[in-house]
C-alpha cells in the first residue's frame, strides 16, 4: 500500500479514469448496453478510430478506385462502420448486424448520428441491416485479400474456378497488397488502444511477450479437404481446424470450421508484477489453421514497431517447431531471445560448437557427464519395476533435479546480449568441475580454455550436413537452463497469453468463441472484428488496472460514488477531455 488517503486514491482513479477514457469508473460498466447508447463508449470508440488514422487511407485506397467523387455519398462512411463495430464489441454485443441495425433504428439519437456523420434517412431496423451490409461489403473491397461469393456453398465447378483465379499470378499478386493492407489496419487500430496507456506505466515494461494462436471458429460445416465436393459452408475460404499437432485439420469429423488469430501479449519483467503495467496485447495476426509459417515473425515485428525492443519471447512448440529461416534467425537478428519447450526427441544434447556442447537450449563444455546431459531424457523415460510389475520413471524427481543443479558447473555464462548479427559472446566457467572424456566415460586433465568465447548465430555448422542438421544450434537455442526455477517462473507466465485468448472468447467479454457475436463472413471480416475485439480487451484491461491500483491503495473495494472532487475541490466532470495518446517508446 501506499501512503495516499483514502480521498487522494479515490481522485487519482477517477483522473486517470476520466483522462485515458473521458468518463469515471463507476460509468465505464455502467453504461455498457442498456437503453440509449452510451456517448461516452461511442466517443471511445471514435477516439480509437480517429487517431489511428486508418479512415484517410481507407478513402484514398477508394479513391484510386473510383473514376469521380460524383455520385451518391455512402449511408453509413468508413469512419462510422469502424466506430459502430467498436461500440458493439465494447459493450457485449459483438459484430452483429441485427445488433447494430438496431442501435441505428432505435438507440441512436440526433447527436449520435451527428457525431458518425450519418444521415438520419427514414427507415426501419431492415432497411438499416441492409445499408449497414452493403456498406460494410464496400469497404471490404479495398482490404480483403481473399474476395469470394459468401450467399452460398460454392459447387465444385465454381470452387474451381475461384480457385484458378486466387492462385494466378494477378490473384496473388493482389491478394498480397491486400493483405499489408488489412495487417496494417489492424495493427493502427490496436497500437492506438495501447497507446491510451499512459507512457509512465509502458515505460515500466521491459517488452517481453507471449504468443499464441487461437481458433476463430465460424458458422457452418468445415469444408472439405476433397475439391471434387460442395463448400461445407458459405466461406470458402476458411480453413479446418483440429485441436492436435498444428491445428490443421485432416478431415475428422471433430474438425472445425475457422480461423486462427494469433496475439502476443505484454508479459510482467518477473513474475508476479501485475501492479507495473497491464498485460496488453500490442500485435495480432490472421491465417487458416496450421498455416503459421512467418507469422510468428510478423507478431515480433509489429510488437517492436512500438517500441519494445531485445527482449524475451515466450512461445509453445507451434512456433520452436517451425523452419529456423522464417522464425528463430530473423528474431534472434531483432535481438530477441526465446524461451521455448521442446519435443521429447529434442531433448539432450541438441549440436557442438568447438568445445561445446547444445543441451537443452543452453551451452555447456563438452566435459558434462553423460548422466547430465541425459537427465530429462531419464526423467521422462519410464520402465517396468521389477518388483511390483508397475512403471516407474527411470530416476526419480529428487535425482532429476540434483542433475539439472549438479549442469551449473559446466554452464557458459552470456556476457551481454546478442548483437546485432545474432552473435553472442559467454563466459567460460570456473575450473571447479569435474572433466570427463564422454567416449570412455572416464575423468580427463582439465584443458586450458580462454575466458571468453563469441557463439556464432550459425553455431553447429560444419562441412557436409544437411541444412536441417545445421540449424539444430539456433532451433533450439534459448535465454534460460531449461527446467531451471528461471526458466520456469519465465515460461510460466505464457499463461497470461492463454488468459487473454480465453477472455476475448467469452461470452462475458468479447464473445470471439461464439459466431452469433460475428454475423459477417470471410477472412477480412472475421480479422477486423477479431482485432476490434482486442483493442477493447486492451480498454477492458487499462480500465481494471486502474481499479486495482485503486483498491491497493485503499487496502478494500472501491466505493461507489459517481462524482469525485479533485484535492483542490473542484469537481470531475463525466466529459472531461482524455489527454493525447502515449507516443511509441
Amino acid at each position: 500500500m501506499t501512503n495516499s488517503s483514502p480521498e487522494e486514491a479515490l481522485d487519482l482513479l477517477e483522473s486517470r479514469m476520466q483522462s485515458t477514457f473521458g468518463m469515471g469508473h463507476d460509468d465505464f460498466d455502467r453504461k455498457r448496453s442498456r437503453g440509449p447508447a452510451s456517448m461516452a463508449y461511442l466517443n471511445m470508440a471514435a477516439r480509437i478510430v480517429d487517431t489511428s488514422g486508418v479512415v484517410p487511407q481507407l478513402e484514398e485506397w477508394r479513391a484510386t478506385k473510383v473514376k469521380s467523387a460524383a455520385g451518391r455519398k455512402a449511408d453509413i462512411p468508413f469512419r462510422a462502420i469502424l466506430i459502430l463495430f467498436l461500440l458493439h464489441v465494447q459493450t457485449g454485443h459483438g459484430v452483429n448486424y441485427n445488433a447494430i441495425a438496431r442501435t441505428l433504428d432505435v438507440r441512436f439519437k440526433a447527436k449520435h448520428f451527428d457525431l458518425l456523420g450519418i444521415n438520419d434517412n427514414p427507415g426501419d431496423r431492415m432497411d438499416w441491416y441492409k445499408r449497414l451490409w452493403s456498406n460494410v461489403d464496400r469497404m471490404m473491397k479495398y482490404i480483403d485479400p481473399y474476395p469470394s461469393p459468401r450467399n452460398k456453398k460454392l459447387k465444385p465447378k465454381k470452387y474451381a474456378k475461384l480457385m484458378a483465379k486466387a492462385t494466378s499470378e494477378e490473384g496473388l499478386k493482389k491478394a498480397e497488397a491486400k493483405m499489408k493492407r488489412l495487417d496494417w489496419v489492424c495493427e493502427q487500430l490496436l497500437h492506438t488502444s495501447v497507446r491510451m496507456l499512459p507512457k509512465e506505466f509502458l515505460d515500466r515494461s521491459h517488452g517481453n511477450g507471449a504468443m499464441d494462436a487461437t481458433l476463430i471458429e465460424t458458422t457452418g460445416r468445415p469444408n472439405p479437404k476433397d475439391l471434387t465436393r460442395t463448400r461445407g459452408n458459405a466461406d470458402p475460404f476458411s480453413g479446418r481446424y483440429r485441436r492436435q499437432g498444428s491445428h490443421d485439420g485432416q478431415g475428422a469429423k471433430t474438425d472445425k470450421a475457422g480461423y486462427e488469430f494469433e496475439t502476443l501479449v505484454l508479459v510482467w519483467n518477473k513474475p508476479f508484477e501485475s501492479m507495473l503495467f497491464p498485460s496488453l496485447i500490442t500485435a495480432v495476426g490472421f491465417h487458416r489453421p496450421g498455416e503459421l509459417r512467418g507469422h510468428g515473425l510478423k507478431l515480433i515485428q509489429s510488437h517492436q514497431r512500438l517500441g519494445f525492443t531485445g527482449a524475451l519471447v515466450l512461445c509453445d512448440r507451434a512456433y520452436n517447431n517451425g523452419d529456423v529461416n522464417d522464425f528463430h534467425i530473423p528474431v534472434r537478428l531483432l535481438g530477441c531471445e526465446l524461451v521455448i519447450d521442446y519435443k521429447k526427441t529434442n531433448l539432450g544434447l541438441q549440436s557442438s560448437h568447438e568445445d561445446l556442447i547444445l543441451v537443452e537450449g543452453n551451452w555447456y563444455v563438452t566435459w558434462m557427464p553423460e548422466d547430465l546431459i541425459n537427465a530429462t531424457i531419464s526423467y521422462r523415460t519410464r520402465v517396468k519395476d521389477p518388483d511390483t510389475g508397475k512403471t516407474k520413471r527411470l530416476i526419480d524427481k529428487e535425482k532429476y533435479l540434483s542433475l539439472l543443479a549438479a549442469r551449473r558447473a559446466y554452464r557458459l555464462t552470456p556476457k551481454g546480449k546478442p548483437d546485432k548479427d545474432g552473435y553472442q559472446r559467454f563466459i567460460y566457467p570456473t575450473p571447479g568441475y569435474m572433466a570427463v572424456d564422454r567416449a570412455t566415460g572416464k575423468r580427463v586433465a582439465k584443458p586450458k580454455t580462454a575466458a571468453t568465447i563469441t557463439i556464432p548465430i550459425d553455431a553447429g555448422l560444419s562441412k557436409g550436413r544437411s541444412s536441417k542438421a545445421q540449424a539444430l544450434a539456433i532451433k533450439h537455442w534459448q535465454k534460460f537452463a531449461y527446467k531451471s526455477p528461471e526458466h520456469k517462473a519465465i515460461y510460466g507466465m505464457r499463461s497470461l497469453v492463454e488468459s487473454s485468448n480465453k477472455t476475448l472468447k467469452g461470452k462475458n467479454y468479447e464473445k470471439l468463441g461464439h459466431t452469433e457475436s460475428r454475423s459477417g463472413r470471410g477472412f477480412a471480416f472475421n480479422y477486423l472484428v477479431a482485432t476490434l475485439a482486442a483493442v477493447s480487451s486492451n480498454l477492458r484491461k487499462i480500465h481494471d488496472f486502474y481499479a486495482k491500483l485503486a483498491e491497493r491503495d485503499l487496502g478494500g473495494p472501491i466505493p461507489r460514488q459517481r462524482r469525485r472532487k479533485t484535492a483542490a475541490g473542484v469537481p470531475l466532470t463525466p466529459a472531461s477531455s482524455p489527454a493525447a495518446l502515449a507516443p511509441p517508446r
